[in-house]
């Protein structure tokens, strides 16, 4: 077996075209595959429980030899009794112990007188046997004892009931020699029974385990070779029609992994292509916002008292904007960008939300209110990415229908719990499972679904969560978004460029 290729693997080779290079079956690996493995364990098994079983079968062995020559022994005392003279001669008696194969043989019972036969005196006796009070547990000890144990020349005596006659008892003194021999020959044939037993068992096995899980097994390894290498070839492992066990579910759950690493694939190739599409506009977009600064420096000079005081105010929206904008090209181009954490004083930090909302929605007739119920003066986090997570939920509320918001803030379990509830349409159920994935949670038909995704990666950033509690397309019910938001510790610098999620 060690010296021949696995068919099995022959074909797994052929047929990974895609492979990066074809696998050859060496012979430490047919020693050490599957089927192989199982062939040693039910062959070691086997033997183990033949071994088991061997110890009351050795027990039986001897009780049923023991048992023979008492029944022989009877028999030959029977034959000397039914001479016509009660006296045997030497010729007879050494007959009847060697019919028997005893060296003495005695025989007692109430309703006769006792009669020994024996071919000279002084045996020497190693062991006794007294059928009448052993047990299969203690016969299986002396069978043992007899096979590795026994002295040369040494003899065994036994006593039991006549198996031919119950009340007649029987003595007899045998040949330990001859008993070991016959009992090692019984134990030999056991045991190339029990390895024959086990070796077929093996086969039988080794066989059913290539068939029923190591040949699917290999198309499913081949699948998975075959997609790492080529992840955005649609080359799915067929399934295992008629399989509804563990084999057949592996490949189903690798069927639907291949399915969600290629959709992932292709969300990755359109999010570098819109980082692309961002990062050109973004350019042109902090041309246009340093000339709207330049502006408002013009327009702070002017005599128009209401023109001079919303200058500041309107500089202030526009480098907003352009931070706001730099952010979005580094989340586009690198990810989740390194949070700039620092001590936040609650109270100004809603206030300016809630200021820009109004600002916003105010003239067209929205109402947003703050309901404040914490005693926290202060908190750490990232004010700059806070706060656009909680305009994207406001703006999010009023573009769809809403006009009224409430934005609560309370203390809670250390940190902070801000939930956004707006009296609108609610969210459609369609949209719910996929709210917070990109280009799938969006709700408007010309939206991106960009901005919960973006508001979902900034909160778990923070090591916080945010989730829609309930929201009611009736109207009977507002619509729901809380955010729990822990404590997070500065970074070394102040600067938050390395700030992490933890306990305060």
């Amino acid at each position: 077996m060690s010296t021949t290729e696995d068919p099995q693997e022959r074909s797994s080779d052929r047929d990974s075209g895609a492979a990066t290079s074809p696998r050859r079956t060496t012979p430490s690996r047919v020693l050490t595959g599957l089927s192989a493995r199982a062939l040693a364990l039910a062959v070691l098994f086997v033997l183990l429980a033949e071994a088991v079983l061997f110890v009351p079968s050795a027990g039986r062995w001897l009780e049923q030899e023991l048992n023979d020559r008492l029944s022989d022994g009877h028999l030959a005392v029977r034959t000397l009794e039914e001479l016509p003279s009660a006296m045997p001669n030497d010729r007879l008696t050494t007959e009847l112990l060697d019919h028997v194969d005893a060296g003495l043989v005695a025989f007692r019972s109430p309703d006769r007188p006792k009669l020994v036969l024996f071919r000279e005196p002084g045996l020497q006796v190693e062991r006794s046997i007294d059928l009448r009070e052993t047990g299969l547990l203690g016969l299986s000890l002396h069978a043992f004892q007899i096979m590795i144990g026994h002295q040369p020349g040494a003899m065994l005596r036994v006593v039991g009931l006549s198996p031919a006659d119950p009340n007649a008892e029987i003595e007899l003194v045998l040949d330990q020699a001859r008993i070991c021999l016959e009992l090692r020959s019984y134990t030999a044939r056991v045991a190339a029974l029990s390895l024959f037993i086990s070796l077929a068992t093996g086969l039988l096995l080794y066989l059913a385990l290539g068939w029923l899980i190591v040949r699917p097994v290999l198309r499913l390894t081949r699948a998975m070779r075959a997609f790492a290498d080529h992840p955005e070839i649609e080359q799915t492992a067929r399934r295992e029609s008629g399989r509804s066990d563990e084999i057949g579910d592996a490949f189903n759950q690798m069927q639907a992994m291949q399915e969600t690493v290629r959709a992932a694939l292709t969300q990755n190739r359109r999010l570098a292509s819109l980082g692309t599409g961002v990062a050109k506009i973004s350019h042109d977009l902090r041309n246009l916002l340093t000339t709207s600064l330049l502006i408002t420096d013009r327009m702070s000079a002017s005599k128009d008292e209401g023109v001079a005081k919303a200058a500041p105010r309107l500089a202030e929206s526009i480098e907003r904007a352009a931070t706001l904008t730099h952010t979005i090209v580094q989340h586009v181009r690198d990810g989740m960008p390194a949070l700039a954490v620092e001590t936040v004083v609650l109270k100004p930090f809603f206030g300016g939300v809630i200021d820009r909302i109004r600002q916003r929605w105010g003239p067209q007739g929205k109402v947003v209110s703050l309901v404040e119920d914490f005693d926290l003066s202060s908190l750490a986090f990232d004010p700059l990415q806070i706060e656009r997570v909680l305009i994207n939920l406001l703006d999010n509320s009023f573009e769809a229908g809403a006009d009224k918001v409430d934005l609560r803030a309370e203390a809670r379990d250390g940190g902070l719990t801000i939930r956004v509830q707006d009296d609108g349409a609610g969210v459609p159920d369609a949209a719910v499972p996929h709210l917070f994935d990109a280009f799938k949670g969006s709700t408007k038909r010309s939206g991106t679904g960009l901005g919960l995704h973006n508001a979902a990666e900034i909160i778990q950033a923070h090591g916080g969560s945010i989730e829609l509690l309930h929201t009611g397309q009736d109207g009977t019910e507002p619509t729901t978004f809380e955010i729990r938001l822990p404590e997070v510790r500065r970074g070394r610098s102040g600067s938050g460029n390395s700030g992490q999620p933890g306990e305060a």
